[in-house]
């Protein structure tokens, strides 16, 4: 198996991985799909990743691994929480997140790095939270970071499958919600009610 994570064949099967996810879901993911996607025969698709397993799990380091840059792009403002907010609300992120949950559902290795990421993910979001309600000057947060972390991640996972299903009934008034408490503890504007 060739080591070379960048090898143009690997590259063009991750991303026809993720397109598929993206596109039709896991229950649409196949070596052959895979490989016509991908422009590839698709005993490729083995050569590079012996199992379903391997491959998923790379979908998912990817994916993590992009979406750790983003954060980390976030630690660096001045006023974090708004970019952080947007970043939880990134529907192309979230649909992603949902579908690899669905899939670790079926897949007990892939549900380990989840829970993993996860918990990883929770921790940084609320050492950002910490550190901009200590930095703000503003209002004191109405809830200890590590909720409001967890609020954030299960509200914007929430809107995104409402929205899969065209469902919007109370997302206006929860996103105005939402930017009130962003703009009480960032800027000191009153609490919402």
């Amino acid at each position: 198996m060739e080591s070379d994570a960048s090898s143009p064949p690997r590259v063009a099967i991750l991303d026809a991985t993720i397109g598929l996810l993206r596109e039709e879901g896991y229950a649409a993911v196949s070596s052959r799909r895979i490989a016509t996607r991908a422009g590839l025969k698709s005993k490729l698709v083995h050569y590079y990743f012996r199992n379903m397993d391997e491959l998923f799990l790379a979908v998912f380091k990817r994916i993590e691994d992009e979406h750790f840059a983003q954060l980390t792009q976030v630690l660096a403002q001045r006023k974090p929480l708004r970019a952080l907010w947007r970043l939880s609300m990134d529907s192309t992120n979230t649909a992603m997140v949902l579908e690899l949950n669905a899939l670790a559902t079926h897949r007990k290795v892939l549900r380990a790095e989840i829970a993993r990421a996860s918990k990883r993910l929770r921790l940084l979001q609320s050492a950002v939270i910490e550190r901009a309600v200590a930095e703000s000057g503003g209002g004191a947060a109405p809830l200890p970071p590590m909720i409001l972390s967890v609020l954030a991640l299960a509200v914007s996972r929430l809107l995104a499958m409402d929205s899969v299903l065209g469902v919007d009934c109370g997302h206006e008034e929860t996103l105005g919600w939402i930017e009130a408490l962003i703009a009480h503890v960032e800027d000191g504007a009153p609490l919402p009610a």
